[in-house]
């Protein structure tokens, strides 16, 4: 009897259809998920090859892009672009480039990204610079070649100020409400008569349009949401009122939006006694946001500035939280466009005002959503164990096509060192480069070479499991675990105890791999993966022990239920046991 027949038989083939249904549905989601990923990836290769070409603030951006998109924080752009953005607080205070308030908002985005804590005094001085250039009527504008007195602002300008304070709040980096409230009387006062905003609001020179546009409208709604947020941290202003403050005593201390907390829509309040958002703002913020739902486009032809849309869109939409601009999917339509349209070296060119370096590095940061990440608006994909490549050794998740060392794409090669000398210059990195350098070929000759030659290894990788150095330690544990044996489990085990918690993860990663327990047991990767910058340190190492109390009762017991037969009632066997009750009792 066929398949088919059986179904019909039984009176189930309305079921089964509706499953097939789901199936196919699900296949066209997740096909679509890595055309995207694809998509950018090949995008940030080509932004890899350009990028000794580029330079000023667009080098930075570009690199910027180059990084979300996977590349490590000591791939050679990103590396570059560090040290570069480093020289311009060479003499104790923040030198912007020529593109002013554009440059230091991406320098101090960059900066937070890489490491907010330490960079948290750079970042402070560039706060300084942008805060200290904030017009009188709280907008911000060209500091040369242009009269105050003719031009109110720039809301473009405004953008990549508000950008760089929010920065600088990641890095817990207070700013003065002040500061936020002169941003929203700004919009207030010079938005169109119709909902919309201008590049330059009622100027007198003729030289700008005063027209409502497509880009600067999702930047004032941006701009708006990160000053609201930054006053009142729960309040989504295109999704719930702004509840009353509650008598003195009362208030909730809430975390400030800077250090990215994520949003509790059930618990708004206000933290703020002497500082509250005017009715005028939420009423503003709300009239741009409908102006941009009746005229929202996939593609912008309305600007020579095209792609600069696309990172607007996705700002403003992360920021407020919302899937929909109007009635448009706004990811997925501009996605569907602009995979349309990518060249085949893997740039954009939409523009007529950008070049194609400056439109590949925006469409890069909006396929990556970015901010949503940031936020945590974005769910990230589930990942099996990436350890390494999870940590940022230059490698995107699938190489079934290409590799991604972070300068370049290029088809998959095999990898011309041999696995034992790679492994053999682990100890003495001087031969073959950096650390990070043999970490990056030793993953490519993983994925790239054949796995066989890691099983060759083993006795190899075990005499370097206890190397003084933990970035050594670290590699040794992820090749454990990719050699996939499960003889090899109690030396992962062990690990979890390790003095280094950034080899206590990868064991943790090594051990999901060897499992196929994808999400483990439940408990975070990183304890500290939730923490702000300014979290004391006796916090932190609460949530490590906690952490590492509850990987090695899980794996612990995962282990005994599962070792090899020619492993049981060994010494570590007893050892483990011994560990898992002083854990559990005490003692």
């Amino acid at each position: 009897m066929s398949s088919l027949r059986f179904f019909k038989s039984n009176g189930s083939m309305k079921f089964f259809s509706f499953l097939l249904i789901l199936y196919f549905v699900s296949s066209l989601h997740a096909a679509d998920q890595k055309n995207v990923k694809a998509a950018y990836v090949k995008g940030a290769g080509y932004l890899s090859g350009i990028y000794s070409n580029s330079g000023g603030g667009q080098k930075t951006l570009i690199a910027l892009a180059i990084y979300k998109a996977g590349a490590s924080k000591t791939s050679g752009p990103v590396k570059e672009s560090l040290n570069e953005v480093l020289e311009r607080f060479k003499d104790g205070s923040y030198k912007a480039g020529g593109e002013h308030i554009y440059e230091a908002g991406i320098d101090a985005t960059f900066l937070a990204d890489i490491d907010p804590q330490k960079y948290q005094a750079q970042i402070r001085q560039v706060a300084d610079y942008i805060i200290a250039m904030q017009k009188p009527n709280g907008g911000w504008d060209y500091p040369t070649g242009r009269e105050a007195s003719q031009f109110n602002g720039d809301t473009s300008v405004i953008q990549y100020a508000c950008l760089g304070l929010w920065a600088a709040e990641r890095a817990a980096i207070e700013i003065d409400d002040e500061v936020w409230r002169k941003v929203l009387d700004w919009h207030v006062t010079y938005q169109n008569s119709d909902g919309g905003f201008a590049y330059c609001p009622r100027t007198e020179t003729g030289h700008f349009r005063d027209a409502s546009t497509l880009n600067m409208s999702a930047a004032a709604v941006a701009n708006m949401h990160i000053a609201m947020l930054h006053i009142e941290p729960n309040f989504l202003p295109l999704k719930q009122e702004l509840k009353q403050k509650k008598p003195e005593g009362e208030e909730e201390k809430t975390p400030k939006f800077g250090i990215l907390e994520s949003v509790n829509l059930d618990k708004v309040t206000q933290v703020k006694a002497d500082v509250v958002i005017p009715s005028k703002a939420i009423s503003s913020v709300r009239r741009a946001f409908n102006w941009l739902g009746t005229r929202f486009k996939v593609e912008n032809k309305e600007s020579p500035h095209a792609t600069y849309y696309y990172y607007t869109i996705e700002r403003m939409a992360a920021l407020a939280d919302v899937d929909k601009v109007g009635s448009s999917d706004w990811f997925h339509s501009c996605a569907d466009y602009l995979l349309s349209t990518q060249k085949a070296d893997g740039s954009w060119d939409e523009s007529s005002y950008f070049d194609k370096n400056y439109d590949t590095a925006f469409i890069v940061l909006f396929l990556t959503r970015s901010t949503g990440k940031l936020l945590k608006r974005v769910e990230p994909p589930a990942k099996f164990g990436d350890g390494l490549l999870a940590g940022g050794r230059g490698l995107p998740d699938d190489l079934t096509d290409v590799d991604f060392n972070g300068r370049t794409v290029n088809m998959k090669e095999k990898p011309t060192e041999p696995l034992d000398i790679l492994l053999a210059s682990l100890s003495k990195t001087g031969g073959l480069g950096s650390l990070d350098d043999v970490q990056e070929k030793i993953v490519e000759q993983v994925q790239l070479g054949n796995r066989e030659d890691l099983i060759g290894q083993i006795d190899q990788l075990l005499k370097l499991i206890d190397h003084p150095d933990p970035g050594i330690r670290q590699t040794v544990v992820w090749a454990l675990g990719r050699t996939g044996n499960m003889n090899l489990a109690q030396h992962l085990i062990r690990k979890l105890s390790d003095d280094n918690l950034t080899v206590m993860i990868e064991a943790r990663n090594a051990l999901c791999w060897i499992s196929r327990k994808p999400l483990g047991f439940g408990f975070q990767e990183d304890p500290l993966i939730d923490f702000s910058a300014n979290v004391s340190e006796d916090k932190k190492r609460a949530a490590i022990a906690q952490w590492h109390k509850n990987l090695v009762l899980t794996w612990g017991d995962w282990y005994l239920k599962n070792r090899p037969f020619e492993d049981r009632g060994d010494a570590f066997e007893a050892e483990l046991r011994q560990k898992m009750d002083k854990l559990k009792y005490g003692f």
